[in-house]
């Protein structure tokens, strides 16, 4: 613990708004040297480098500061209700903020609170302003930010002390104004202005599902004005192409009462279309009435463009995945023409023989048939030279878990799949499924079923294309992926050889389930495929458990 002694005030410290220090030694502002008793500071915070660096700043200045570690050991040694401040992490391992908060309301500790957070989001930002907090700020904070904050919350004490004072020498008889207890709509000015100044923009709307505030990021990010933007009038910034999508998601979780999130295309006041990434929780009051909707909206137009980088990823795979079917390829047409040419070079040679022994006349015939010789040898080379080239590295076959390697592909595949109107889920088994494979190889797999899953839902109506990815152990020696999907079954006739090469699978053929029954096998598994009863198909594929 840092020990609260008065410390000597440098020149020029912003530690208020007045030129002279305040009675009670809440605000100050002081030139030259003197020692006074300002206000104490309780920074509690997990982290002993961000403790001690607020702390200095503190210090620095001209404040008193006692530090805590814990929340647990803030209440061992509680504030007293003399001027000050409490600087509170808001996430911290056992007793966190937001109860630290509740427990020191229930003491009856009257100092104002600010909490500190890396982690916070508007949900638990609104839960501790409405439980008193004077500000929540988002680390890493500035100096400015910081040290405004703490001026902010002991100046609002001291108005607070000072209405108290003057309230208890009333004269007059008539009881005093009391502020409603929740205003209509759930807002007042304290909770709009902490609003304003989060780094997110923010929405609120009524029970009628009509807006009815933003904050000034959104009204700053739009470039309008509250009249324009509450009602519907928001609405008119979100993209044709989007709009519907947007709305039905709205209503539909709004008269569930279920919490959301959609990606949409807002304009910007620059007319730009940004993508927009809004969450949205209900508000409810005091006695449990519903109020309507909070959201938090933050620019992910950066992050989707990680997400073109990722679907870049996709093709090269699938590049890969072309590659291995051409190599596929090769090797069958070099097993398929080898044996002809073979034939052929037989016959050219024994014609040779043949026709030497005819009269010169036939020396002509001769050179023919020593050309075609040539063609013969030249096409065989040429196979072997497309076999060298499309020919895969070794597999790097080591021990990996098939939860992960089904988690790659549905993180890749995802973002595509919901352009295409599939709804794509995984469910993974809670445990690690170890395999030994070689990880690219086994994905490639994994995004080949998949991929042949999505085309097969694509002549699907909307809301019936779905895919789900699910792993579990078979037994104790052997973990199974299924790909289900909801799209057209596969034809009796086909089912038997739907892993040959150019076997046709509902209207598409080549070696992509080829090549996938190979890497399989490879890897000591089995694949396989049926129809369900339900409609769609099942394409499942197990490998041996590693027991090391």
């Amino acid at each position: 613990m840092i020990n609260p002694t008065p410390l000597p005030v440098p020149d020029l410290i912003a530690c208020g708004n007045n030129a002279s220090q305040s009675a009670d030694g809440i605000g100050f502002r002081l030139r030259g040297q003197m020692t006074i008793t300002p206000a104490t500071i309780y920074v509690v915070d997990d982290d002993p480098s961000v403790r001690s660096a607020i702390a200095r700043l503190l210090q620095a200045a001209g404040y008193q500061v006692v530090v805590h570690e814990s929340g647990e050991q803030l209440l061992a040694d509680p504030p007293g209700t003399a001027s000050g401040c409490i600087l509170l992490d808001m996430r911290m391992p056992g007793l966190d903020g937001l109860d630290a908060q509740g427990r020191l309301r229930d003491i009856g500790c009257s100092l104002p609170i600010v909490f500190l957070t890396g982690h916070g989001s508007v949900a638990t930002s609104v839960q501790a302003i409405k439980a008193g907090a004077e500000d929540v700020l988002t680390k890493p904070v500035s100096k400015t930010t910081l040290l405004d904050a703490v001026e902010g919350a002991l100046a609002r004490q001291r108005e607070r002390i000072d209405r108290r004072a003057t309230s208890a020498v009333r004269t007059d008889a008539s009881p005093p104004a009391v502020s409603p207890v929740e205003p209509e709509g759930g807002l007042d000015a304290k909770f709009c202005e902490v609003l304003d100044a989060a780094p997110v923009m923010i929405w609120v709307s009524g029970p009628d599902k009509q807006c009815v505030w933003f904050n000034a990021p959104w009204l700053t990010f739009t470039g309008r004005s509250m009249q324009q933007e509450v009602g519907d009038g928001w609405a008119e910034g979100v993209h044709a192409k989007d709009f519907d999508r947007c709305l039905d998601t709205y209503v539909s979780h709004f008269d569930a009462r279920k919490e959301f999130r959609m990606e949409y295309r807002l304009r910007r006041h620059d007319g730009t279309y940004r993508w927009i990434d809004d969450t949205g929780i209900p508000r409810y009051a005091r006695d449990g009435s519903f109020l309507g909707y909070i959201g938090s909206c933050i620019d992910i137009h950066e992050h989707r463009a990680t997400q073109s980088e990722l679907r870049v990823r996709l093709l090269e795979i699938a590049r890969l995945t072309r590659r291995a079917d051409a190599a596929a390829i090769a090797s069958l047409f070099a097993h398929e023409l080898n044996q002809p040419l073979a034939a052929i070079l037989s016959n050219i040679e024994a014609a040779e023989l043949y026709v030497e022994a005819l009269p010169a006349p036939v020396g002509e015939l001769k050179e023919i048939v020593s050309d075609i010789r040539r063609d013969n040898l030249r096409a065989a080379q040429i196979i072997r030279h497309m076999q060298n080239l499309l020919r895969s590295e070794a597999p790097d076959i080591r021990r990996i878990d098939l939860n992960d390697v089904v988690g790659v592909v549905h993180d890749i595949l995802k973002p595509h799949a919901a352009e295409a109107g599939v709804e794509m889920k995984m469910d993974s088994w809670q445990s690690t499924l170890a395999v030994r494979a070689d990880p690219t190889w086994l994905q490639q797999v994994v995004l080949n079923l998949a991929l042949n899953a999505m085309d097969a839902t694509a002549h699907n109506s909307p809301g019936q294309r779905r895919i789900v990815m699910e792993t579990r152990p078979v037994g104790q020696s052997r973990a199974e992926l299924s790909v289900f999907d909801t799209g057209t079954s596969i034809p009796a006739h086909d089912l038997a050889g739907i892993f040959e090469p150019f076997a046709s699978r509902r209207g598409t053929s080549g070696l992509g389930l080829s090549t996938s029954r190979g890497i399989v096998e490879v890897f000591g598994g089995r694949i396989s495929a049926r129809n369900a009863a339900a409609g769609g198909a099942v394409f499942q594929f197990t490998l041996p458990l590693s027991g090391d």
